[in-house]
């Protein structure tokens, strides 16, 4: 069975593209998901449309726009990002999941999305969860004498590095925008007209990922990205979250996910994928 990765791409002969056209038929036994993206690509497997399936219907994806005052803008620079960008911007899925390798893009993308929705006024804020605190299977963060946020800050950094650094990240917070929850506080909490993201999401169990979506009320989404080959501790190998979200949640209505397979930070961090066996 081929892995899901939430698109496919597809090439058709010049016969049958304008039948697709008129009629958005694709070739018999191709099927797709809710929410999953077709890409039509030329014989060189360049892109050259891009589709999603909703309710049954195909759908024409628009160039996506990514931006917002403070961040500044994001251009998709391969298909999967195209199709990410979109789903981020799709107000009819609270639930994504963007992965991907270092350097994918997967973080600045919902970063920059995610403060973009707030500056529209479509949500009130971002609550950003990561795990590394005292819920079972993560570390202690000690004594809480001081700020939370001030003992978050090292977990902060990826998105600091997405909005300003952390004058960005103190200014957010001060405005009100930003909001920092240890998983280990989670725990009850109802959270209502916010983006929650959880970044670094393949350190979560099966567990740790219902708490998480568990926190959604009305008005609220919940953003995920993870690198699935990259995890920290032995405990996320046994149990991996993402990997049964995408199992089991691939299709419904609720759910949309992508996987960005390329490297886009630089020719440099690209060469990191030349040490893997």
């Amino acid at each position: 069975m081929k892995e899901y990765t939430g698109y496919r791409m597809i090439y058709i002969a010049d016969d049958e593209l304008s039948k697709f056209y008129s009629e958005q038929v694709l070739p018999e036994s191709f099927e797709l998901k809710e929410n999953e993206y077709l890409i039509l690509t030329d014989k060189e497997g360049k892109a050259i449309d891009y589709y999603c399936n909703k309710k049954g219907v195909l759908q024409k994806v628009k160039y996506p726009y990514l931006g917002n005052s403070f961040t500044g803008e994001m251009k998709p620079r391969n298909p999967q990002q195209y199709c990410a960008l979109n789903l981020l911007l799709d107000e009819e899925v609270p639930v994504k999941l963007l992965t991907g390798r270092f350097g994918t893009g997967k973080t600045m993308a919902c970063v920059i999305a995610a403060l973009q929705a707030v500056e529209e006024g479509r949500f009130e804020k971002i609550v950003f969860v990561r795990n590394n605190v005292q819920v079972k299977d993560t570390e202690n963060l000690g004594a809480l004498p001081g700020e939370i946020d001030n003992k978050m800050l090292p977990y902060l950094l990826p998105f600091a590095d997405h909005c300003g650094g952390l004058e960005g990240i103190k200014r957010l917070v001060d405005d009100g925008k930003l909001e920092v929850i240890p998983l280990a506080y989670l725990r009850g909490r109802s959270i209502r007209n916010a983006i929650i993201y959880s970044m670094e999401s393949e350190n979560l169990t099966k567990e740790h990922i219902q708490l998480i979506i568990g926190r959604v009320d009305e008005g609220s989404q919940v953003w995920f990205d993870g690198d699935l080959k990259q995890r920290d501790k032995g405990v996320f190998e046994k149990s991996q979250g993402l990997e049964i979200m995408i199992e089991r949640l691939q299709g419904n209505p609720l759910f949309g996910y992508i996987h960005m397979p390329k490297v886009e930070r630089s020719e440099v961090a690209a060469l990191a994928d030349e040490l893997d066996d």
